[in-house]
């Protein structure tokens, strides 16, 4: 494509050196990924400074290189006076907005959904996906569980384990559309906000779960996290709002000037979309909907009373999306959730191996309460703590499986740079007794599985939890494939002996 850089005042360019015209090949931040002719845009991160691997982008074909580091540029244009060298004000916005000028706005052919919160993010952009998709709307869905078009999975990997980069993303919504997709359903984090990462794009509808604290080794306090949440809906058109959450959805509907749907599992309410009178069946959960002034008797695949709530939210987004109440029940029996939420692996004998990746205290309570609905002999529950995450939160897991299970395993998740051993020692910290018999200590995810499997016995239920991104463990900065089924499989095997121990200790 071909740009003239000089007319393009949303870029925010304070200085150019060289040509101002350019033909790129595509936008990239990873030096490693860039190509001939593409333009290279020096982003920092928390432990890299882009700037540092200008030389590389250069040797690697780019021909224009955007930051924010003046003396750098001025030196490199001198060595390379054939490159276009831009001095922007804030690098991460110009990718943002250089992505959508690359893409030419493609994000406008779609109806962009994002989905916020501190639990459920994952689960809402799923079931909106499927709704959609059933109601005539083609979807493709970003997040947590990959990149999936409305007519399969994408293999893309993600820059980051929730909402990607902003050049990736736009990369994304241009192959949704090329696949027919009409929509895009995605996660927006709120480290994503912070980043600006979704810089420019105007939601067509922002949809809010709930609000606790999580990510403060990021933003610090509560209300900084809080804020970025709530800047999704300064850049939406429509909103769609939990009134049971007390963490934010007051503060949205007080701030938010546009059009507002809001659910509510509390019948008592005032929300415009309620379920009441939940009842589950086998894996099926019958519940009483109202909307406005009208009820239905609905019938959903799904288990928990949260899930029922995830539901709500989809119900919400079809209505703003202008399909009508009589065509979304219709729907609604076939709407399908995400791998690894309240997922049940039931073909290993009579055992029950729950897969549910909660990973904050208030997700794992509400998780609990669901599982303690099914019928089994002991509970044996995995619970971890998560190296990438906030500290503080590790002995609020324990705190919250206190005393509710017959044999608990603490274990760690991506620990990346941190000791395995320290983690499980911050969890530990949360349990009345850590040394109590019914508690055991694994230094891997695999092997914390491993460890789950062994405890139990037939008609027992191992509930398996907190976080695998991407089908990987972040250790030391790298991605190390892992998967808890195939751990699981191997465990299965008539040989035992043949389980390859170098893969949980990778």
């Amino acid at each position: 494509m071909n740009i003239d850089f000089t007319s393009q005042e949303q870029l925010g360019i304070n200085r150019l050196w060289g040509k101002e015209k350019r033909e790129i090949s595509n936008v990239n931040y990873d030096s490693r990924r860039v190509q001939e002719n593409a333009a290279f845009v020096c982003v920092s991160g928390e432990k890299h400074d882009g700037h540092s691997f200008l030389e590389d982008a250069i040797r690697n074909g780019a021909v224009v290189l955007a930051g924010e580091n003046a003396k750098v540029f001025e030196k490199a244009s001198r060595k390379y006076p054939d490159r276009t060298f831009l001095l922007v004000e804030d690098a991460r916005a110009f990718l943002a907005q250089l992505s959508i000028v690359f893409y030419k706005s493609i994000h406008e052919k779609l109806t962009t959904i994002g989905v916020t919160g501190t639990n459920g993010k994952t689960t809402v952009t799923a079931y909106v996906k499927s709704l959609m998709t059933l109601l005539g709307t083609p979807t493709g869905s970003i997040g947590t569980t990959g990149i999936i078009s409305s007519s399969g999975k994408i293999n893309l990997k993600k820059s980051t384990p929730t909402t990607p980069e902003s050049s990736d993303l736009h990369y994304i919504f241009d192959e949704f559309h090329q696949r027919g997709d009409q929509a895009a359903a995605m996660e927006v984090s709120s480290v994503a906000t912070e980043q600006k990462r979704v810089e420019g794009i105007e939601f067509d509808i922002a949809i809010h779960t709930n609000l606790s604290p999580e990510h403060l080794e990021f933003h610090g306090t509560f209300e900084n996290y809080k804020e970025a949440k709530l800047k999704l809906f300064r850049q939406a058109k429509k909103a769609v709002v939990n009134i049971d959450d007390d963490g934010m959805g007051k503060d949205i509907l007080d701030m938010y000037p546009g059009e507002v749907l809001t659910y509510s599992l509390d019948r008592r309410s005032e929300a415009d979309v309620k379920a009441s009178n939940l009842r589950t069946i086998g894996h099926e959960t019958f519940f009483e909907l109202k909307v406005h002034d009208e009820s239905y008797i609905v019938r959903v695949p799904v288990i928990g009373n949260y899930n029922v709530a995830n539901i709500l939210a989809a119900i919400c987004t079809a209505l703003h999306s202008g399909y009508s109440i009589h065509q979304i029940l219709l729907a609604l029996p076939s709407v399908e959730g995400p791998e690894g939420r309240f997922e049940i692996l039931t073909e290993y004998g009579n055992r029950k191996i729950l897969l549910d990746y909660a990973h904050t205290p208030a997700a794992l309570d509400n998780l609990l309460r669901e599982v303690k609905k099914l019928e089994y002999k002991r509970l044996i529950v995995l619970i971890t703590g998560i190296g990438i995450r906030d500290k503080s939160k590790m002995p609020l897991m324990a705190e919250t499986i206190d005393g509710k299970a017959d044999e608990i395993v603490v274990s760690v998740d991506h620990p990346d740079f941190n000791d395995p051993d320290e983690i499980i020692s911050n969890v530990l910290e949360g349990f009345s007794d850590p040394s109590a018999e019914n508690i055991y200590t694994e230094r891997t995810r695999a092997e914390g599985v491993l460890s789950a499997l062994a405890l139990s016995n037939e008609e027992d239920l191992i509930l398996l939890t907190s976080g695998c991104i991407n089908g990987a463990q972040i250790v030391e900065g790298k991605e190390i494939p892992h998967s808890d089924k195939e751990v699981i499989a191997e465990y299965f095997k008539d040989d035992k002996t043949d389980y390859d121990y170098d893969y949980i200790q990778a």
